[in-house]
């Protein structure tokens, strides 16, 4: 399993879900990593496990993030991979969002990773072949109840990337669209049963996403198997989106 040997790619998000199972998945198929988190003592874990650098860094912190990516091309020697996997997910009614909460949406799963793609530019532009992958949201393809504030920092995202794969050519940018992926972001409407079983039936696979499926995708858009593919969005939800 060596898809990313002499990759050198940064992690966003890795202290913990996708970005956390995304930083194993590179790991073991070659990848020299750079994890970034806010979350200082997860991350030294995955980062002791992966041999990865760490990063800690809040992403609400506009002036951090430069300085953080550009330690990261530091440690690796360059950059030619990046997956923005950090995130947070708010279900709550349209009518009670208020603007704090707007705010804090915005700023880490839109602001925050748009500001980690320009920081990664000069590394990312150096290299002889590169790659974005953006973690989007099936909520950014298809509304449900309590989800309009989150839906729409991912409806960015994945705008994002498309004028990003236009921008940036040659580099690579794609976003992936996960549908509900068993994290600790999902656990508290996930842990009650009945909400679990009509998750499930709402799938056409009749099943619960795992973050492994999310990091498989990662490494498939990061490796030279998709060299043919940029500005696209791939979605994995289970048939969720057109059961």
């Amino acid at each position: 399993m060596t898809r990313l040997s002499g990759r050198k790619a940064l992690i966003t998000g890795a202290a913990s879900g996708i970005g956390r199972e995304t930083a194993r998945r590179f790991a073991a198929e070659g990848a020299t990593l750079a994890l970034l988190d806010r979350d200082a003592a997860a991350l030294k874990v995955i980062a002791d496990e992966t041999g990865a650098s760490v990063m800690v860094c809040d992403l609400t912190d506009v002036g951090a993030i430069a300085p953080a990516v550009d330690r990261a091309a530091e440690a690796l020697g360059g950059l030619d991979a990046l997956i923005n996997a950090a995130g947070i997910l708010v279900r709550q009614p349209f009518e009670t969002i208020d603007a704090a909460l707007w705010q804090r949406l915005f700023e880490v799963n839109l602001r925050g990773l748009a500001l980690v793609c320009q920081a990664a530019l000069p590394a990312l532009r150096a290299a002889t072949s590169a790659s974005i992958v953006n973690i989007a949201s099936l909520s950014a393809l298809k509304p449900s109840p309590g989800t309009s504030a989150y839906a729409a920092t991912k409806a960015g995202v994945l705008m994002l990337s498309k004028c990003l794969a236009e921008e940036l050519a040659p580099i690579r940018v794609n976003a992936i669209c996960p549908g509900i992926i068993d994290t600790a972001m999902t656990a508290g409407f996930m842990n009650d049963p009945g909400t679990r079983d009509k998750i499930v039936a709402a799938n056409a696979l009749h099943a619960i996403g795992q973050p492994t499926d999310i990091a498989a995708a990662c490494v498939y858009l990061t490796s030279s198997e998709a060299c043919f593919v940029t500005g696209t969005q791939l979605v994995v939800d289970g048939g969720r989106s057109f059961s």
